[in-house]
């Protein structure tokens, strides 16, 4: 399933998700079984079961947050804005007049146009 914002997780969520994980490495480190450690931090013993061998494999930084999955927007925020209000203008405006729906392709289109990027 796919979300707006990385998943639907926020910034302070993945922060709380790592702390978890770090909590789980110090437990990793003193030899705790992985059922405990579930019990302890509350997730599932699957996860943890994924945490260890990731730890394992790369250490602590290997449980580190990516940050938000995706690309870095191309477009600086005075850009930004001024897409915003061609999409406000809805697609009739821009030459879509079958019906007043964006679409991803559509406002892909709109992007190139306006701005000669993809």
């Amino acid at each position: 399933m796919r979300y707006a914002d990385g998943g639907g997780v926020t910034a302070e969520q993945r922060k709380r998700r790592e702390e978890i994980r770090m909590q789980a490495v110090d437990l990793f480190e003193e030899r705790v079984k992985v059922p405990c450690i579930a019990r302890e931090l509350r997730v599932s013993e699957k996860s943890v079961y994924q945490w260890r061998r990731a730890w394992k494999a790369g250490g602590r930084e290997a449980l580190r947050s990516k940050g938000a999955p995706g690309y870095d927007c191309r477009l600086g925020p005075r850009l930004q804005a001024r897409l915003a209000a061609w999409l406000d203008e809805g697609p009739a405006a821009h030459g879509w007049t079958e019906d007043q729906v964006w679409t991803a392709s559509r406002v892909r289109t709109l992007i190139g146009r306006k701005f000669h990027i993809s």
